[in-house]
């Protein structure tokens, strides 16, 4: 897709962006404070505020201390740091009020509104889009719980989603859980982007190399244990289960596709999903800015069921983030994995991997995804925050390693971000981005 030239050039152009961000955006001058984070204090009271309905038990727990104790001011930081990695406030903030008589340490974690109808549009053209329409509640009745029930459609499918989620801080030794259910049908497809020249003009076509359509019902449960949002490690495995039957429907299918003449599935397909996974390192997010890194690791074991044979998936990303200013961070993640699946069950992906693709015009075996961003906070407020970023996006897919990186799919953009913290119903982001010829050059996110 790219010539070796053309991607020198690109990832010059993505080093200077990163240079730019960290040599020539002034530093803020950092307060020159006499209290030192190893400094103690006695707390006799601990005082919580506008947290208008999450309950005082929700960030009570995410404390390192408790009334009573001498409390290091480095604690303070770590735990106003969890409380905001909760995710549900437009503020969180302290005082320490002292006086003869006692010491009370007074949070201000002002709640934002969690409860939305759900209304999500990611669109690029009539090829590449997503929307979600029904309603969530991040913080039902306070209690930190997620409840969601969704209608979802795309170009490759609809379907329903309902999930109820349970928070740590209301569970038995750290875990969290999750329960849903999912039905509705969706049609995998395989892509391949054909460019041609004449007379110097570039044009592509995409030619349809697989099609899988199905009925599909999911029922799943899962189990997690984040010690990583304590700041420290502890071998504590994630479990999840999901019941997957995958009935083929050929009434899905237009006369178009059906005329294409490609490979199709003749098979019903029912497996137990069974996923073990094991995370380090913890993200600290204030509203929309990002510091600290994650990695993760994934295997899963698709059971078959009646007659449907058996595979096994290995997956491994990171993500790091580094708050530079006020203004300037720097984000970058890398996605990678492998399956024994075959046909429809090989990986495939699109611009939720490489922005400016297609469903589908990454699949196989393995695959493997990148993102590097300067991004640029112009206002942060608790009322309404504007970030942009420049990025270079790239990734591929191929059914064994050795040709993984033989015909990179990369991606250049920027995109522009509006948020309103206070009530984040609605987040309005608008990407332009270049993928070579016949890619998505435009998408437009409400999320």
């Amino acid at each position: 897709m790219y010539s070796i030239p053309e991607m020198y050039r690109i990832f010059i152009i993505t080093a200077c962006l990163f240079f730019i961000s960290s040599v020539v955006v002034g530093q803020k001058a950092a307060l020159q404070d006499t209290i030192s984070s190893s400094d103690s204090v006695w707390v006799d009271k601990i005082a919580i505020s506008r947290n208008w309905i999450t309950w005082d038990l929700i960030i009570m727990n995410e404390l390192t201390f408790h009334e009573h104790e001498w409390v290091r001011f480095g604690e303070i930081d770590t735990s106003m740091n969890k409380v905001w990695n909760i995710g549900n406030f437009a503020n969180v903030d302290y005082t320490l009020e002292t006086s003869s008589e006692s010491n009370v340490l007074k949070i201000e974690a002002l709640d934002a509104v969690k409860f939305y109808p759900l209304f999500t549009i990611d669109h690029s053209s009539e090829n590449d889009y997503k929307y979600r329409l029904g309603a969530g509640d991040d913080n039902f009745l306070g209690s930190n719980s997620k409840l969601k029930i969704a209608w979802e459609k795309s170009p490759v499918g609809v379907k329903w989603d309902f999930s109820l989620g349970l928070p740590r801080q209301l569970l038995y030794k750290n875990m969290t859980t999750r329960i849903g259910y999912t039905r509705g049908n969706e049609t995998k497809v395989h892509l391949e982007r054909v460019i041609s020249e004449v007379d110097g003009v570039k044009t592509a076509e995409y030619n349809t190399l697989m099609l899988a359509p199905y009925d599909k019902t999911e029922f799943y449960a899962e189990i997690g244990n984040p010690w990583h949002l304590d700041y420290q490690y502890r071998f504590s495995p994630d479990l999840s289960l999901r019941y997957m039957r995958h009935q083929i429907n050929y009434e899905i299918l237009e006369q178009e596709q059906m005329d294409l003449g490609v490979q199709v599935p003749q098979q019903n397909f029912t497996f137990l999903d069974i996923k073990v996974s094991e995370s380090i390192g913890t993200v600290n997010k204030k509203r929309h800015r990002k510091d600290g890194y994650t990695a993760v690791i994934l295997y899963g074991l698709s059971l078959g069921l009646e007659d449907t044979e058996s595979y096994h998936t290995l997956n491994l990303e990171g993500e790091y983030h580094k708050t530079l200013t006020d203004i300037v961070q720097l984000s970058g993640w890398v996605r990678t994995g492998y399956t024994t699946a075959k046909d429809q069950y090989r990986f495939i992906k699109g611009s939720s991997d490489v922005l400016g693709l297609r469903t589908g015009e990454i699949y196989g075996q393995t695959y493997y995804s990148a993102y590097a961003g300067s991004h640029f906070t112009w206002l942060n407020t608790k009322w309404l925050s504007l970030e942009n970023a420049y990025f270079v996006n790239f990734g591929n897919g191929a059914d064994a390693y050795a040709g993984l990186f033989r015909d990179n799919k990369i991606a250049v953009g920027t995109f522009l971000e509006i948020q309103f913290p206070i009530a984040p119903i609605a987040v309005f982001r608008f990407t332009f981005m270049y993928a070579g010829p016949g890619s998505e050059w435009f998408k437009f996110n409400i999320k």
